[in-house]
């Protein structure tokens, strides 16, 4: 039963995190979580001692459990490991012979074009806080389809702790447009069709494209912020600040 509680609580802050309720620099209050998740103390403990083993919060003595806030050199390592493992991970799917059903990374795909078609006709339109939140999980549901489609658990949990520690640091696009959304899409699309194709090797560099994409169009908004920042006040805190002033500053799509 406990075991089960405490996926509860997990998948409770894997969502405030993905969602940007709880960002880099974020306390997590173990009562304020037990009333939201419903259960004792006891599993909520349990849950925060994952995700600290996982390095996704950090403990600071005499004042709790905290959200990590990666430096700049630990964002740049975070997608290192998507590079080394996603473009393996893909380039071993499309050279299967007998490739796995991929009917959820496309329908991930799909319902991000339908969005776009009936939410935003214009490319420079700023997407909103809310249907950035309904975007962002249909990209983490291709890359987590496109993982779980190679057939490694281990590659799937290990990008699933590196998003989010990604997502936690609030460095998105300022503003954001349907036109990069657009670009995503597209991406993801092309991805996908490589692989059905068997394209092992093209798979493999467009995803590489992908990923390199995101990982400089990340660093770039980390330094704008580091340039914003006050005194000793971490990139990340800054995000929150601005954030707080600009709701749609939240997490990010990558």
């Amino acid at each position: 039963m406990s075991k089960g509680l405490r996926k509860v609580v997990y998948d409770y802050l894997c969502e405030q995190l993905l969602t940007g309720e709880l960002r880099s620099g974020s306390r997590v209050c173990e009562l304020t979580v037990a009333k939201a998740t419903g259960v004792s103390r006891s599993p909520v403990r349990e849950a925060i001692g994952q995700l600290r083993a996982e390095g996704v919060l950090e403990q600071i003595p005499g004042y709790g459990a905290f959200v990590t806030s990666p430096t700049r050199e630990g964002l740049d390592e975070a997608f290192q490991v998507r590079e080394w493992l996603e473009c393996e991970a893909v380039y071993a799917l499309a050279s299967h012979k007998d490739r796995p059903d991929l009917d959820d990374a496309r329908a991930a795909c799909d319902r991000m074009m339908d969005f776009l078609r009936t939410q935003h006709g214009t490319t420079n339109e700023t997407i909103t806080e809310t249907a950035y939140d309904q975007l962002e999980r249909m990209d983490r549901d291709f890359h987590a389809a496109i993982l779980r489609a190679a057939g490694n658990r281990r590659v799937v949990k290990i990008i699933a702790d590196t998003r989010l520690l990604i997502h936690a640091t609030g460095c998105r696009p300022r503003p954001l447009t349907a036109e990069h959304v657009s670009k995503i899409f597209t991406d993801h699309d092309v991805i996908l069709r490589a692989v059905q194709r068997g394209e092992a090797e093209e798979a493999r560099e467009l995803m590489l494209s992908h990923i390199r994409w995101a990982h400089a169009g990340t660093l770039k908004v980390f330094d704008e912020l580091a340039a914003q920042a006050e005194d000793d006040e971490p990139p990340t805190q800054v995000a929150r600040r601005i954030g707080s002033a600009n709701p749609i500053g939240r997490s990010s799509i990558r």
